[in-house]
């Protein structure tokens, strides 16, 4: 076995930095699993180690980009720029297009691993901490009108029609289907951490921030019920995740009782 099919991708976590009409910013996080010492035998890293990045779209917009990354070190960030971006808007307020994006890890002329995801290009950010009925999507005001709670119980139902919606996924985390199908739908979700019965809740966090990361319909976290683990949770999201809000007040005019998350 040599060195280039150790390598895998343990993680890829796109997070979208920067977007307006002209320009959009995509950091890609990508985590290595690298090459493990076999025996006695040394480490056997790759000569040549490159992450190449493709973004498409239905309409048949493509872009690709070839990184060469150390082969000794196992986190990296990689960044992609797309010029005249099309954005995703929330339910009446535009369209919600959606970039396919693709990572293939090349490790010395080798294919050896790959990662399929999509994006949607957009900002979600609070106008003010004093209006939380207002948030500020892609710069513009997107009231909120309606909080509506998502327990494990109703994810089945159907998603609200109106962009002015806010949907709150507590007590657990929300499956991909409901994430893909409120991206296809234009409708804003929070999603809440759930207690962790032992305490911990940062144990499965990075890895739910890696699979929801790239769902332009998260416009953030919630961490209010936490308790004493608030401030803990604050830190580790903003660390895995800058790029979203962390709140801990839902917005809107009426809010569910965070007790029940």
């Amino acid at each position: 076995m040599n060195a280039s099919t150790q390598y895998h991708l343990d993680s890829v976590r796109p997070l979208v930095r920067y977007v307006d009409k002209e320009q959009a910013v995509i950091e890609m996080a990508v985590q290595l699993q690298p090459p493990l010492p076999l025996f006695d035998q040394p480490v056997s890293f790759a000569r040549d180690l490159y992450v190449l990045l493709e973004v498409n779209t239905s309409e048949g917009f493509h872009d690709e980009q070839l990184v060469r990354i150390d082969p000794t070190t196992e986190h990296h960030r990689i960044r992609m720029d797309i010029v005249q971006p099309q954005r995703w808007w929330p339910a009446n307020m535009g369209d919600q297009p959606l970039y396919d994006l693709k990572a293939s890890l090349i490790a010395d002329n080798e294919l050896v691993d790959e990662w399929d995801g999509s994006v949607g290009l957009t900002s979600v950010r609070r106008r003010a901490p004093r209006d939380p009925s207002v948030l500020m999507v892609n710069g513009e005001e997107c009231s909120i009108t309606a909080v509506i709670p998502v327990d494990l119980i109703d994810e089945r139902h159907l998603l609200p029609v109106s962009g002015d919606s806010l949907m709150i996924v507590r007590g657990h985390w929300g499956p991909d289907v409901l994430y893909d199908a409120a991206d296809r739908a234009g409708i804003l979700l929070v999603q809440c951490v759930p207690v962790d019965n032992e305490g911990r809740p940062e144990a499965i966090v990075a890895d739910q921030i890696d699979r929801l990361s790239g769902h332009p319909s998260l416009a953030g976290w919630y961490v209010g019920h936490l308790g004493r683990y608030t401030e803990r949770m604050t830190y580790c999201i903003r660390s895995l995740d800058p790029t979203r809000n962390i709140f801990r007040r839902i917005p809107g005019k009426q809010s569910p009782d965070p007790a029940a998350a």
